[in-house]
């Protein structure tokens, strides 16, 4: 999916929630700090699955934190059913065929089969 379909499905999927803040989806193609200072946020929120997304992730946080040392990054593990789910691998279970209603919401699993040829 290209980076404006990304944007619609997680905005739709957020629609049905009930939240008690307001939450704005915005793409970027800059280093993340720098999308964070424009937005004078104070803390980054990185999601963790494993521990190899632990390596990777407290590379980018401390890199993050030499760029601009007032944002702070705080780390949320997955929920565990869904510790063992990545992108890669619902696309490559959906490529051959799969099924993949237990990985995605609704919305995008209609994208999925709605873009199923190109599976």
């Amino acid at each position: 999916f290209n980076v404006n379909e990304r944007v619609h499905m997680i905005k739709d999927c957020l629609k049905k929630e009930k939240l008690n803040c307001e939450i704005e989806v915005v793409a970027f193609n800059n280093l993340l700090v720098e999308h964070a200072k424009k937005f004078k946020a104070q803390v980054i929120i990185r999601g963790l699955r494993a521990v190899a997304d632990f390596e990777y992730e407290f590379q980018m946080a401390g890199m993050n934190a030499k760029l601009e040392p007032e944002i702070e990054t705080i780390f949320l593990m997955a929920s565990e059913n869904l510790q063992l789910t990545s992108a890669r691998f619902v696309k490559e279970v959906a490529f051959h065929k799969g099924e993949i209603k237990n990985f995605v919401p609704n919305n995008v699993l209609k994208m999925f089969k709605k873009k199923g040829e190109l599976l």
